[in-house]
Formats: C-alpha cells, structure tokens, sequence
C-alpha cells in the first residue's frame, strides 16, 4: 500500500497506477467487511458510500502508525551498516498499539525489513466503532518470516526526475 517517509511524506509501494492499488486495496481488506454493504446504510445509503467510508477510516487509523516516527523514538533508523534485533523492532511496535505485529522481511534468510502487519478488531461498525489491536495472531498464526537481526533500510527515490538530496527518504 503507502508508507510513510520521515517528513510525514506519503510513499506509494505497489506496481500499477493509483486507481490499480486503490482497487486491490478495497477488494483485498473491505470486501469482507459486513458493515459496509449497502443494506447496512438503510435508506441512507449512496452508491460509493462504503468505499469512502472504508478508506476514511483506513487513513485515520493509519495516521496512527507512523512506523518510522516510532522505531525512530526507539533509536531504530534506516540505516545500510547497522542491522537490528528483530525482537527490538517488533518490541517498539508493540509497545505503541499495544497489539501484536506482524513483520515481514525479503532477501536472504529474510535479512531485510519489509514491511509490518497491524491487526485490529473493530468493536462496532466500521464507520463509527472503535478499533481495538489484536492480542494474538489469531488462526493462521504469526506469519512473520524475517531472521534474528535485520536490515532496515531507507527508503529509495525512485520518482521521474529524482528526489531532493541524496535520494533517500
């Protein structure tokens, strides 16, 4: 989906165009949601409603977890010479949602942070209820996959006529 960046920057990671990642975003995690169909909203309800209802929520959650801003408090900074106990980064996560995380790691032996899972449960409906993190993986488990240290590295420019700087976000 996007991350953020230092700077509060909004970085897309997905191949495809906007309307692509939107689409597989809403299919993937709202489709099963049965707040949002249509008969829920009653006489109320006007075509799209669910899907701006779905991604409001989505984003105010997500303005909750700003992953770079809490591993930065616990002196966990991208970096490309030092590597992190995996148990630390995860640690730091934890402590700030108060739930499980999940976190999901490429390359070699899985050495390299790629991105975290947040879980939560919706206690009410979706529009207006109340997300509470979940406390365990739940059925299918923990599906972390990454080694006991690992690189967390920063993020690369990659736009059409490149970034500020050194281009690293």
């Amino acid at each position: 989906m996007a991350s953020r960046a230092p700077g509060g920057r909004l970085t897309k990671f997905h191949s495809g165009s906007n309307d692509h990642l939107w689409a597989h975003e809403y299919n993937k995690h709202a489709s099963c949601i049965n707040t949002l169909a249509p008969s829920c909203y009653a006489s109320a309800y006007t075509p799209g409603a669910e899907v701006a209802d779905y991604f409001t929520r989505a984003f105010d959650l997500f303005r909750t977890l700003n992953t770079y801003a809490v591993l930065a408090e616990a002196d966990i900074v991208p970096s490309r010479v030092h590597k992190y106990p995996i148990k630390a980064i995860e640690g730091a996560l934890e402590k700030h949602t108060g739930g499980k995380v999940v976190l999901r790691c490429s390359g070699r032996g899985g050495s390299v942070l790629h991105e975290a899972w947040y879980a939560f449960f919706v206690r009410g409906s979706l529009q207006t209820g109340d997300f509470v993190p979940a406390e365990t993986y739940g059925e299918h488990g923990d599906a972390r996959n990454c080694g006991e240290e690992v690189w967390y590295l920063p993020k690369v420019c990659r736009l059409p006529g490149g970034c500020a700087g050194d281009g690293e976000l």
